[in-house]
């Protein structure tokens, strides 16, 4: 049965029942050339048409929440939208997990991502930043992502965790294939050899933990290093949470600044006036994670029965909460998909909700709003290289950007 454009019904639809309208393919979960990357025009019809819409796949289904009030109901009701959806938890991701685990693992690392402690790396955050970018400058461009974004962000979070950074391509293959198995523990296929690769990552971070411990390091690897050696963290707890925060304190804001510079790209006139008002940077960054942060999706499993949007999701159903949807919802943003940054954008989820909130959001915070602050000293105009077209990350994922854009720039000059 055919759901029409104007129908909505009060039993969720299926993606492959609707009349997808303006051309647009069937909404998937699964994305392997980047076509669901942005959705950004199916989100809009399902907030009208299908606020809840299920979508079927080999493993069983999906029900996806698109409105705004249903996302945040969803976040801030963590007993009925669980996120630790096996026992034992397969590896140890902050969000996998629900309390108590989930508030101890949490308690151990969240004082060193303060707003606070960040500020401590502020100035060779700049310096690094300042560094990459004037190189990046003098060549008149190139891949932002590979050249600036990675270096800036990986460079940054092994600092903060006192990890080796000499081998960044290794680093990076190894966080591809940590991210490949929380694919899996989603309900999500992964990567032919992601768990043999990842045992390699781990058995690297329990011998640079040990280092730690025997150098009482003050960064937040040696604070995790001493919590196992004492006993407050399991030595696979120490491992793979110290393997987390290093992947997620770079994956996530590697491609925020890259949506950074899209969005410059689009709006060239912020290049001023971040350049003669650089505090601006903060209201740019913030309208940024509305508009184009990088997680767009997390998976909760109901507890409960549970109505949403006159739909009763049953117990035990899968459930992706639409965090990209609900940021774009016009019952909350007035003209969603414009990009302003002068507006009250108070309440967007772009660095998550509830007791899942990022807890590297300060973190991401300084990084973006320095490198967009910098970019700003050092360039008049970027646009888009039209020879080397921007390649997106595929959809399927657990974060969302450009994995390579390239720049042209147009030096400022004094």
């Amino acid at each position: 049965m055919s759901v029409t454009n104007d129908e909505l019904r009060s039993e969720a639809p299926y993606a492959h029942e609707i009349d997808w309208p303006n051309g647009l393919g069937e909404f998937s979960i699964f994305d392997d050339d980047g076509s669901m990357a942005e959705p950004f025009e199916h989100y809009k019809y399902m907030r009208a048409h299908a606020p809840v819409l299920r979508v079927r796949y080999d493993g069983g289904e999906f029900w996806h929440l698109a409105r705004y009030e249903d996302v945040r109901k969803a976040s801030r009701t963590p007993k009925v939208f669980g996120s630790q959806l096996e026992d034992p938890v397969p590896v140890t991701f902050l969000p996998l997990f629900d309390a108590p685990d989930h508030t101890r693992l949490r308690g151990a690392v969240a004082g060193a991502f303060n707003p606070k402690s960040i500020a401590l790396v502020e100035d060779r955050v700049r310096d690094c930043a300042d560094s990459l970018l004037g190189t990046y400058v003098d060549a008149g461009g190139g891949d932002i992502t590979e050249q600036v974004a990675t270096p800036l962000t990986m460079t940054t979070i092994a600092a903060i965790l006192d990890i080796p950074a000499d081998n960044i391509e290794q680093l990076r293959h190894w966080s591809s294939m940590l991210l490949s198995v929380h694919r899996r523990s989603r309900g999500l296929p992964g990567t032919e050899s992601d768990r043999e690769t990842t045992a390699v990552f781990l058995d690297f971070i329990e011998a640079n933990l040990e280092r730690l411990y025997r150098d009482e390091s003050p960064s937040v690897g040696g604070h995790l290093a001493r919590q196992w050696k004492s006993g407050g963290l399991a030595t696979k707890e120490a491992r793979e949470m110290c393997a987390f925060l290093f992947v997620a304190g770079h994956d996530t804001t590697t491609f925020l600044i890259g949506n950074a510079v899209r969005q410059l790209t689009e709006s060239p006139e912020l290049l001023d006036r971040i350049n003669s008002r650089p505090a601006d940077a903060e209201l740019f960054v913030e309208e940024l994670a509305r508009t184009r942060g990088t997680v767009h999706r997390t998976t909760r499993q109901t507890r409960t029965d549970v109505e949403m949007s006159g739909v009763t999701i049953p117990a035990g159903s899968m459930v992706r909460l639409l965090i990209a949807s609900a940021n774009r919802d016009e019952s909350k943003f007035a003209n969603p998909d414009v990009f302003d940054i002068d507006r009250t954008n108070e309440g967007h989820f772009g660095f998550g909700f509830g007791v899942h909130s990022c807890i590297g959001a300060p973190l991401a915070r300084l990084e973006t709003r320095i490198a967009v602050q910098c970019m700003a000293r050092k360039i008049a105009r970027i646009t888009l290289d039209p020879d080397n077209p921007m390649e997106m990350a595929s959809g399927s994922g657990l974060t969302v950007g450009p994995r390579h854009l390239y720049g042209l720039v147009e030096r400022r000059h004094r």
